[in-house]
């Protein structure tokens, strides 16, 4: 008999647990395709971290889908064979309510108890085969939401990238303006970063960026989000927070900025940033709020960096 996609995916999970594979999309694709000896689709092929996690997470959704296609199918088999098996057995109890002969009672009652046993197998199996469905389901879902976090963050430093701060921005605008509330959005940019790059090498570069990242994550609430908006500029999301507030958190970045240098190799590696700030405005986009704290920034590089500058 054919393998339906739940017994695969089930047999893929069991095998990923065997071999102590981590469930991930990859792993998961290729033994399917092993399992099923059917030929993986083509697709062109991703460039980069984010077009890999993009792939893999289209193929686990889709293979998601496929399993719980297969348990609506087999729930409803079930339901159907419980009825005629149900429809079967009242039939028989109610001739045995009727019967008056030992021969005819015994016979039925057999048939009762061998029809009442397969009932039960019918549902033990099913019941097992749906937990294991269940958890191979639990596993993909964690996996999956894995992989699409993927896509919102910055390989490097774990901050968003530009598609999570596009999605950040769209929600915190649209509650801030349902809400009458306030919104201020800061963009930092690290001041002299190629001097790093060029006196220390590229990896002391990319530890000050990791370095930079969690100094600012230290000032952050739970309900800001940090995104890097590209190379050594970041973006910071500020809810349920003025223009003030924005700059006596960008104060107290500054602050530890000059108390925490990067110790790379022996060495204490300073350095300092620029920023611009602005504040939401009645009915502003997210691009028009962008420019503004882009415009400022630039303005604070402009006369002479580690200054914080606020939007007009």
């Amino acid at each position: 008999m054919a393998q339906t996609p739940n017994v695969i995916g089930i047999t893929v999970m069991q095998r990923l647990k065997e071999t102590g594979e981590p469930p991930t999309p990859e792993n998961y694709e290729r033994l399917y395709y092993e399992l099923s000896g059917l030929p993986p689709p083509e697709k062109p092929q991703p460039s980069g971290a984010q077009g890999q996690a993009a792939a893999a997470c289209a193929e686990l959704i889709q293979a998601v889908r496929d399993m719980i296609q297969d348990v609506s199918d087999k729930t409803g088999d079930l339901a159907r064979n419980l009825g005629e098996k149900n429809k079967t057995l009242a039939d028989n109890v109610n001739s045995l309510k009727s019967s008056r002969d030992k021969d005819e009672i015994l016979r039925l009652l057999t048939t009762v108890v061998i029809q009442a046993g397969g009932i039960q197998n019918t549902v033990e199996a099913s019941h097992k085969e749906l937990q294991e469905t269940r958890y191979a389901l639990i596993n993909m879902q964690n996996e999956l939401a894995e992989t699409r976090q993927l896509l919102n963050e910055d390989a490097l430093t774990g901050a968003l990238n530009r598609r999570g701060l596009d999605q950040t921005l769209a929600r915190e605008i649209a509650r801030c303006q349902r809400n009458d509330g306030k919104l201020s959005l800061a963009m930092v940019d690290l001041d002299y970063f190629k001097r790093i790059n060029d006196e220390h090498g590229h990896e002391a570069g990319d530890q000050m960026l990791i370095h930079f990242t969690a100094l600012i994550r230290s000032v952050l609430r739970k309900s800001d989000a940090l995104v890097r908006y590209g190379g050594e500029e970041f973006t910071l999301v500020l809810p349920d927070t003025d223009p003030r507030g924005a700059l006596l958190v960008l104060g107290r970045l500054q602050q530890l900025m000059q108390k925490s240098p990067l110790f790379y190799e022996g060495k204490n590696i300073n350095t300092t940033f620029s920023a611009g700030v602005a504040g939401l405005g009645k009915e502003e986009n997210g691009h028009a709020l962008l420019r503004r704290a882009d415009e400022a920034l630039y303005k604070a590089k402009a006369s002479g960096r580690n200054k914080i500058i606020l939007a007009t």
